[in-house]
């Protein structure tokens, strides 16, 4: 009994939400707790995605997850959501995620998630989520996807950043800032050969194939 009432209400709230979601410019979509599989979505969602809601409806959640965003993003922020919707339903979450339209294209949403319906026990049921689109060409944009990208760099690469030594962490710091091994050899009152080893080694522990791949490590992990 109390399953079926709880269908009832969502089905009307459902009801309330599509009779208006379509005329807002922005993907609408609620999802059903704790697996997070699609129960609805408002018309531009479905036509950026390229598919229709009885197709979404059927796809496995993790599916759905590979197919239109980037996976890597998602493992971090789903927990996050998860408990946060969870854990206080008047607290919503906002996070920013790529979503690769029908198209193939990748475009940068801010979105928001909150509770849409619970249980008699106050838990969450489902969620709603708005998604924004962001201008690709906006100035804060561009920043937030290369932060983005920094992010996943730094995920990707902490294990092997991990393997350096001290010194070598200092040497490639120097490296980044464009010393040569000479002026490196007399900043730390080294050999000049204990320079060329310690540098062949960071090339061969962090892959490096150039002096820009020490760049990038080195501000990633802000050491520059």
């Amino acid at each position: 009994m109390m399953e079926f009432l709880a269908n009832l209400k969502l089905e009307e709230k459902l009801k309330a939400l599509s009779a208006y979601a379509d005329d807002f410019p922005i993907p609408i979509i609620v999802h059903h707790v704790p697996d997070f599989s699609v129960v609805y979505m408002n018309k531009i969602g479905l036509d950026i995605l390229g598919v229709n809601l009885a197709e979404l409806q059927t796809i496995d959640p993790k599916e759905y997850v590979a197919r239109y965003f980037n996976t890597e993003d998602d493992a971090e922020t789903s927990p996050k959501i998860h408990d946060r919707v969870t854990d206080s339903a008047s607290q919503p979450s906002s996070y920013f995620q790529q979503v690769k339209s029908k198209t193939g294209e990748w475009r940068l949403y801010a979105s928001n998630t909150s509770v849409f319906l619970t249980d008699e026990d106050g838990n969450a049921t489902h969620v709603i989520t708005t998604a924004s689109p962001l201008d690709p060409e906006h100035h804060i944009t561009i920043k937030i996807n290369r932060l983005m990208d920094d992010i996943r760099f730094l995920r990707n690469n902490a294990m092997v950043f991990a393997k350096l030594s001290v010194r070598e962490i200092e040497i490639l710091k120097l490296m980044a800032l464009g010393l040569s091994s000479i002026e490196i050899a007399e900043q730390l009152f080294i050999a000049l050969s204990t320079v060329d080893t310690h540098r062949r080694n960071i090339r061969q522990k962090l892959a490096l194939k150039n002096n820009y791949d020490a760049v990038k490590f080195a501000q990633a992990f802000n050491l520059v």
